[in-house]
C-alpha cells in the first residue's frame, strides 16, 4: 500500500517533464523545401499553417539560408516571431540539382536525427527549384502545399504507379554498400504540380530518373501492388491504344548458384482488367483478349530488358538485385558484385492475365 501512495505522488511529477507546446505560440512546420545557392549556400523554406478564426486554410512561407540543413531552421527562427518546429511536418523537398551535387547522406542526417520528425516523413526531388513549386497555389483546394504534396505522392503510391518510399526506407536502402535508392520526382507542369517520374540514387548521390511512362514497370520490379494503370498501343492498323488497371502485379526473382554461371530470371505476373479500349471490337471475344495479353506481355518485357540494361551500364541496382544474388551466393562481397553485375545475364519472363473486361460492348 506504501509503495503505491509513493506511485501516486510521482506520477505528478513523471507527467510534468514534458515540455508542453500550444499551436498558436510555435511555427509548426507541414512542409520543408531546400534550394542550392550560387554561393553553396542552403536556402530552406517552412510552410507554415494559421491557426487563427479568421485565417483559417490560409499559410505563410518562413526562409533562410545558411551553409548546412541543420543550421537553417535555426536561422528562420531567430527572424519569425515564434520558434519554428517540425513535429507536423510530412514532406521534405530537395531540387534534382542540390542531390545530385550534394551527397543524400549530409542531407538527410539531420533530419534522420531529428526527434521531432517521424520516419514516415515523405522526401522528394524536384526538377527546377524548390522554391516555385512551394509558392504555388493547390487547385481548388484550400490545404497548403504541404499538405497537398504528401496526398499527391501518396495517391501515386496507393492507387497510381508510384512505388512505396519514405524518410525510413530511403535511408534504410541507400546506407548500404553501394546502396541503390529512389524517390519521387516533382515538377511543375504548366503552372500545376504533377508527378513526373522516379529519382534514382547510387552511392549517395542522384545519377537518373525514371520516366512516367516507365513508372508502371519499375514499381512492378521493385515492390508487389494492387493498383496501378498501363498504356500501351495494340499493333493492329490503328494502333488502338488499351489501358489496362492492375488488379495485382509483381516479380519474383530465380538466381542461379553456379559460380561459374551469374544469371537472374525475373518472372513478372500481372492480374488486370480493361479499363478502356479505343477499339470497337466486343472486348468479351477471348482470341481478342488473349492478342492484347500477349502484347502487353510483349511490351512490358521490351520495358523492362531497357531499364535494366541501362541499370547495368550505369551499376545502378534500384530493384536490389544484388540482395537476391546474395540470398543464394552467402560468399559473395561487394566487390565481386560489382564486377559481375554489369555484364550479369537478366532475363525476363512475363506472363499477364486479363481477368476482367468491364460490363460495356
Amino acid at each position: 500500500m506504501r509503495k503505491l501512495f509513493l506511485f501516486i505522488l510521482a506520477f505528478p511529477l513523471l507527467c510534468s517533464c514534458a515540455e508542453p507546446r500550444v499551436v498558436d505560440e510555435v511555427n509548426m512546420s507541414q512542409a520543408i523545401g531546400y534550394d542550392i545557392l550560387k554561393n553553396d549556400h542552403i536556402e530552406g523554406m517552412f510552410v507554415i499553417p494559421i491557426f487563427q478564426q479568421d485565417k483559417m486554410g490560409k499559410n505563410q512561407i518562413l526562409s533562410g539560408t545558411s551553409t548546412t540543413t541543420s543550421d537553417v531552421q535555426a536561422v528562420v527562427s531567430k527572424k519569425a516571431d515564434k520558434p519554428v518546429l517540425l513535429g507536423q511536418t510530412r514532406i521534405v523537398l530537395f531540387s534534382e540539382k542540390m542531390v545530385r551535387e550534394i551527397g543524400m547522406t549530409e542531407l538527410t542526417d539531420y533530419l534522420y536525427r531529428e526527434p521531432q520528425l517521424g520516419n514516415r516523413v515523405i522526401l522528394a526531388v524536384v526538377e527546377g527549384k524548390v522554391k516555385d513549386v512551394i509558392n504555388t497555389k493547390p487547385p481548388n483546394t484550400n490545404v497548403n502545399i504541404g499538405i497537398f504534396l504528401s496526398d499527391l505522392i501518396n495517391q501515386q503510391n496507393e492507387t497510381g504507379n508510384g512505388p512505396d518510399t519514405n524518410l525510413h526506407l530511403f535511408l534504410g536502402n541507400s546506407l548500404e554498400a553501394g546502396g541503390d535508392s529512389f524517390l519521387p520526382l516533382i515538377k511543375l507542369i504548366n503552372h500545376e504540380v504533377a508527378v513526373s517520374g522516379v529519382a534514382l540514387f547510387h552511392e549517395n548521390k542522384m545519377v537518373t530518373k525514371v520516366p512516367t511512362g516507365d513508372m508502371f514497370i519499375f514499381k512492378t520490379l521493385v515492390q508487389h501492388h494492387k493498383r496501378g494503370i498501363y498504356k500501351f498501343k495494340l499493333k493492329d492498323k490503328k494502333k488502338s491504344d488499351i489501358v489496362v488497371e492492375s488488379i495485382r502485379s509483381g516479380s519474383s526473382y530465380e538466381v542461379s548458384e553456379s559460380e561459374s554461371s551469374h544469371s537472374i530470371t525475373i518472372k513478372i505476373k500481372i492480374k488486370g482488367q480493361i479499363k478502356e479500349s479505343m477499339r470497337s471490337d466486343n472486348l468479351t471475344n477471348r482470341k481478342m483478349i488473349k492478342k492484347i495479353e500477349k502484347e502487353m506481355e510483349d511490351d512490358l518485357t521490351k520495358q523492362a530488358n531497357r531499364l535494366i540494361t541501362d541499370f547495368q551500364k550505369k551499376s545502378l541496382d534500384p530493384i536490389g538485385l544484388k540482395e537476391k544474388y546474395h540470398a543464394k551466393n552467402k560468399k559473395m562481397t561487394y566487390e565481386h558484385w560489382k564486377k559481375i553485375y554489369p555484364k550479369m545475364d537478366i532475363n525476363i519472363e512475363t506472363t499477364v492475365n486479363i481477368i476482367q473486361t468491364g460490363v460495356s460492348e
